[in-house]
């Protein structure tokens, strides 16, 4: 029997992320408020693969993990150095395109992303207890900055039909966090 192969693609990756945390959104918004752990997972991984998407046009080695260069293939790197990438001129791969603005994306907040994620991800039999409001807020700062990567800095090159459809999930996500913000979401 012929062994199936299966690859993945950091396109699909991003609009399965989007849709994962637009069902996830959608489950808090219900007041099933432990699927925030989950959102801010989808966020963080929507983030990741949008960024990768930015920089893989200037040269796939721009998405990985510096000891993995003289390779043709490595891990991806986490976000806080993919942030500092996009922040610098001479990646810019287009005319128009735009760099990563670190008044509206502070740093901070993208580290706190990485880290929270990574709380998420690697958890012991420990409890963790964060506010609402902060998880909340780091999906927002999730779900802006992918949209402005797919919208507003001319970066990436994926095909237009899956350009349109992560638009619209970036939008349909942007007006539920704007209701949730509005008090929808039973905190």
């Amino acid at each position: 029997m012929k062994e199936k192969l299966v690859s993945f693609d950091l396109e699909t990756d991003l609009v399965m992320s989007l849709r994962c945390l637009l069902d996830a959104m959608s489950k808090i918004e219900r007041g099933q408020n432990t699927y925030l752990k989950w959102s801010v997972i989808y966020g963080h991984n929507s983030v990741q693969s949008a960024m990768c998407l930015a920089l893989i046009t200037s040269d796939s080695r721009l998405v990985r993990k510096k000891d993995s260069y003289h390779l043709e293939y490595g891990d991806l790197d986490n976000i806080e150095w993919l942030y500092e990438k996009l922040r610098k001129d001479g990646f810019l791969p287009y005319m128009g395109s735009k760099v990563i603005d670190s008044q509206r994306f502070e740093k901070e907040k993208i580290s706190r992303l990485q880290t929270v994620r990574n709380t998420f991800i690697h958890q012991h039999p420990s409890l963790y207890v964060f506010t609402f409001n902060e998880l909340v807020e780091l999906v927002c700062i999730s779900v802006d900055l992918v949209g402005f990567l797919v919208n507003e800095s001319e970066r990436l090159a994926i095909n237009g039909c899956t350009q349109s459809q992560i638009k619209g999930l970036v939008d349909e996500l942007s007006t539920q966090l704007t209701n949730c913000s509005k008090g929808i979401c039973n905190a």
